[in-house]
Parts: structure tokens; C-alpha cells; sequence
């Protein structure tokens, strides 16, 4: 407890009204008791009127500012070096700011490093909760800020930055030296091989964002109304070299045909539509049996009611090739609900999942009724609750894809650079070489237009005509491997059904046979 001690006091003296605590003076109190004490001015000479929501106090051979601010909830306090006019002069421009837009400037004060990430990746959470970002995103941005958070917590850092507002270009420097410096795991696990971090930009960007964040008065409103962000600017990386284009991908027309033929049915359906339609991986992952029109075409949207959308949330349509529209179809004896692409358990036959041919609207249902028994449903929950839906109806993940495209890439001894993502690039260079405009190739790929106002005027009405005359051009082998693999499957699905039931032969025409 904190006591105004009035003895001493003398009543021409403004300067020497003070505060001291309620118990026994230490030795160490006694001699550092004057230099840290503040006293509280409360007589100003004749002729000023003292502040009336700042409070002056004289520490040592400075002066301190205490208020309350409403913007910060909470006291702050602000260090004023020079004589008692300047300590006022500056109380009074702190009184007009708290008086007009009720907050002082200063950010929250003296906020430290941790304070500061928890409440951006609070802020983040509370995005993706109202939809304006991904869960996974939350995420990323998590997975980045954790190498600034153990920059940060080396004892020399703390030390010579205890708070974010003491962050300066030195700072910035030496966090690109440790993340240059630094060795992690390609895909997290403590016994992988660790090799130099790749994504060293990425987490630079992240923690700019978030010094942005912080510095806005309208967002985070965390720092002074000076403060200048080191982290501001995009920094040139001296040892960056641009990529060289020049070159085929690292999976060309001529592997796509090895690949193909070494296919099972359920690979086939599986890997069509990354091949001929440069899908992102985790795409096929919610395409429904809907989704195939009757008129050829393969429509990729978002599902804002199971809360999906897709990169970019844009929507697109396919136009598909006979023999690809035959695989799809062919993918299940229910062709009208149900998603697309199935585990291969169920695809077999081998698994029955209780949600099995439900439609996108009953899935949907079904998805709300899961919502509504969580209170205060967050992002996070929503998309763990869909998962477990298309899970329930037999879908795939991205590591189901990853694992199938590993297994015969191991089969066909394919070097490590070649990736599921190359057959997005052999797409995008195949319509290229094949003279398909940009603006198609950025549809068919997902991509942005153009922020040009002519991209609200030019409409692609021949879609389909340009995608045929591309893939005649560069994709007749892989058309011609397709078509021959699917005939060849079925012909080894009928002679196994054959030889299981001999009796077949004798009814010719009486049964109709299904290879997937």
C-alpha cells in the first residue's frame, strides 16, 4: 500500500509532494530511495493550469507522465526529458489526443515480443472465424512466427530488445543471419536430415505483416504513432538468382506415358484430371458426381456451406475429353450423387461408408447438423467436422493422392524433383506450346485473370473449342495411352470375371460388365 508522506513538505515547493512505501526503509532503499522515488507535482507556478487527465510526477533528474488510456485499457506511462514546461507541454498534447480519439498514441506501452504474437494469432483466429481466412493459413502463419518466437528468446536478444518497440534494423538484420543460418527438417520430423530453411523470405513476410498489423492504428494500435517499422520494405536477398524458365518440366509427355501404363482402374480415375486439367491436388478431393454436367462439362467450385472454397475462391469449368468423361463416370455404379473420387477401399468394394452415394445437398445437411451441437463453433472445429463428413462418405485426402503417386513413381524409378505438382506445370506449358491464349490458360489454372478493367469485358466463350484444338496438339500420346490402358483394364476385369464365372460365357449379352 502506497501513503502520501506531508511532513516535509513545504507549501511553495510544487516538486516535492511524494509517495513512499508504507514499510520499513532497506539499506538499499535508503540510497537509491531518492533517485527512483517519484514525486507528484500537484502546485503549478501562477498563471498555468495543470493537466486534468495527465499526471506529472518528477523521477531523478527527468519527468514521468502517468493517464489512463481507453484505447490501451490500461495506465501508461511516458518518460519526458527537459524542464517542468516541457513535461506540461507534452501532457497537453497527450490530453487532445485522449479528448479527440480517446487513445494517447502509444500503443500499449512497453509490449513484450510474447505479447505480441499471442495477440496477432489471436487476431488471425478470430479472421478465420468470421471467414475472411483459411484455418490453414492460421496455421502457416503459426508454423512461421515459431522461428521468430525462438529468435527472440536467445538471452542476448531479450536483452538488448526487451520490447517491440526497441526493435530497429539491427534486429532485422540479425533475424536474416539466424534464418539463414538455420537447418530444419523438410517435413518437420526431429529424425529427418536437416538441410538450410528454403522458405527464409516467407517467415520474413509473415513477421512484416504482423509489425504492420501492430503499427496500425485501425488493427492492432500496439505501438506509438511514431514508431517506424523495420521490417517495412521488401529486402533484396543478395544470393537470390532468379529461376531459369528455359527447359521442359520435370515431368514430361513421354513419363505421363509410362506413368499411365502402369495404372490400375483405380489410379486411372485417379490421376486423369491432374494430368488433362492441371488440378492442385487436394481439388478432386471435393468434386461430387454433380458436378459432371450433361453437356461435358466438369464444374471445380467452392462449397461455402461445408466451408470450402477453393485457392484464390474462384470458380471454374472443364470441358472433358470422351475418354475422361468415360473414366469419371464409369467410377462408380451410382453415377447421378456422391463424390467423384473415392478411397480405394470403397472404390473396391471393400469398404462401406455409412454416408455412401449421399448427394451434396443431403451431405450438406448433414454437415449443419454436426455444426449445431458444438457452442461456439470456430474455424478450426468447422473444418475438422467436414473432413470427418467426407470421410464418412468415402472421400480422399491429399495424402491418399501423395501416397498413390509415390507408389508408382517408385515403380518407375522417377528422380525426387518430380513431384505431383509437375503435372501442373507440364499442363500450363502444354496449353503454352500449344498457343492457347493466357487469359484461357489462367482460368483453366485457377488464376487471376488480370486487375485490368478490360478483364470485365472479354469473356471466354470458347473455352471448350480452345482446350481441344490444345490437346490434339500436345496431348495425343497421353490420349492414346488413356484410351489404351482403360481398354486393357477392362479387358483383364472381364477375363477374371469369366474365369470366377464360367457360366457368363454361355449367356452372351445377358450381363454387362463394369471395370472401373
Amino acid at each position: 500500500m502506497m501513503v502520501r508522506k506531508k511532513d516535509d513538505i513545504q507549501p511553495e515547493d510544487f516538486s516535492q509532494k511524494q509517495v513512499e512505501a508504507d514499510t520499513k526503509s532497506s539499506t538499499w532503499c535508503e540510497k537509491y530511495k531518492t533517485k527512483h522515488r517519484w514525486i507528484r507535482i500537484e502546485k503549478f507556478p501562477d498563471g498555468i493550469d495543470p493537466p486534468q487527465k495527465v499526471r506529472i510526477y518528477r523521477q531523478n533528474d527527468y519527468f514521468r507522465l502517468q493517464f489512463w488510456d481507453p484505447a490501451a485499457k490500461k495506465n501508461l506511462t511516458e518518460r519526458v526529458d527537459g524542464d517542468l514546461v516541457t513535461a506540461i507541454f507534452r501532457a497537453r498534447e497527450i490530453e487532445e489526443r485522449l479528448k479527440h480519439f480517446r487513445s494517447s498514441g502509444l500503443g500499449r506501452g512497453k509490449l513484450k515480443h510474447q505479447s505480441l504474437l499471442d495477440l496477432y494469432q489471436s487476431h488471425l483466429q478470430r479472421r478465420a472465424d468470421a471467414g475472411e481466412i483459411a484455418p490453414k493459413t492460421v496455421r502457416r502463419y503459426a508454423s512461421a512466427l515459431e522461428h521468430y518466437h525462438t529468435f527472440i528468446q536467445q538471452p542476448l536478444i531479450t536483452t538488448a530488445y526487451p520490447s517491440i518497440t526497441n526493435v530497429n534494423r539491427d534486429l532485422v538484420l540479425q533475424f536474416q543471419t539466424y534464418l539463414k543460418n538455420l537447418q530444419v527438417s523438410s517435413n518437420g520430423h526431429p529424425n529427418t536430415q536437416k538441410q538450410t530453411m528454403s522458405s527464409a523470405d516467407y517467415v520474413l513476410d509473415v513477421v512484416r505483416g504482423m509489425y504492420i498489423w501492430a503499427a496500425d492504428p485501425d488493427r492492432g494500435n500496439l505501438m506509438p504513432s511514431g514508431f517506424r517499422n523495420p521490417f517495412q520494405g521488401k529486402v533484396r536477398q543478395s544470393a537470390s538468382v532468379a529461376p531459369d524458365l528455359f527447359g521442359e518440366p520435370d515431368i514430361t509427355i513421354l513419363m505421363v506415358v509410362d506413368f499411365l501404363k502402369k495404372c490400375d482402374s483405380y489410379q486411372l480415375h485417379l490421376f486423369v484430371l491432374l494430368i488433362f486439367y492441371g488440378l492442385r491436388a487436394s481439388e478432386p478431393c471435393f468434386l461430387f458426381r454433380e458436378n459432371l454436367t450433361s453437356d461435358g462439362w466438369l464444374k471445380v467450385i467452392c462449397l461455402p456451406q461445408i466451408s470450402y472454397t477453393t485457392k484464390g475462391r474462384r470458380d471454374k469449368r472443364l470441358p472433358l475429353l470422351e475418354p475422361i468423361r468415360a473414366i469419371l463416370e464409369g467410377g462408380s455404379e451410382n453415377t447421378e450423387t456422391g463424390l467423384l473420387i473415392r478411397r480405394r477401399a470403397v472404390f473396391e468394394g471393400s469398404e462401406q461408408p455409412p454416408l455412401l452415394d449421399q448427394s451434396l445437398e443431403q451431405l450438406t445437411k448433414e454437415y449443419s447438423r454436426r455444426c449445431q451441437k458444438t457452442a461456439n463453433l470456430t474455424a478450426e472445429q468447422g473444418m475438422q467436422i467436414r473432413d470427418q463428413l467426407l470421410h464418412d462418405a468415402g472421400g480422399i485426402k491429399y495424402d491418399h493422392i501423395e501416397n498413390e503417386f509415390h507408389r508408382l513413381a517408385g515403380q518407375l524409378s522417377w528422380p525426387a524433383k518430380a513431384t505431383l505438382k509437375d503435372f501442373r506445370h507440364l499442363f500450363s506449358t502444354a496449353m503454352m506450346n500449344a498457343g492457347m491464349p493466357e487469359y484461357y490458360r489462367k482460368y483453366l489454372m485457377g488464376h487471376a485473370v488480370s486487375k485490368a478493367a478490360i478483364t470485365n469485358y472479354t469473356h471466354l466463350d470458347q473455352l471448350r473449342e480452345r482446350y481441344l484444338e490444345a490437346s490434339q496438339r500436345q496431348f495425343q500420346p497421353i490420349i492414346a495411352a488413356v484410351t489404351k490402358r482403360k481398354a486393357e483394364l477392362k479387358s483383364a476385369a472381364e477375363a477374371s470375371v469369366r474365369s470366377t464365372f464360367p457360366e457368363m460365357d454361355q449367356a452372351p449379352g445377358s450381363t454387362r460388365l463394369r471395370a472401373g
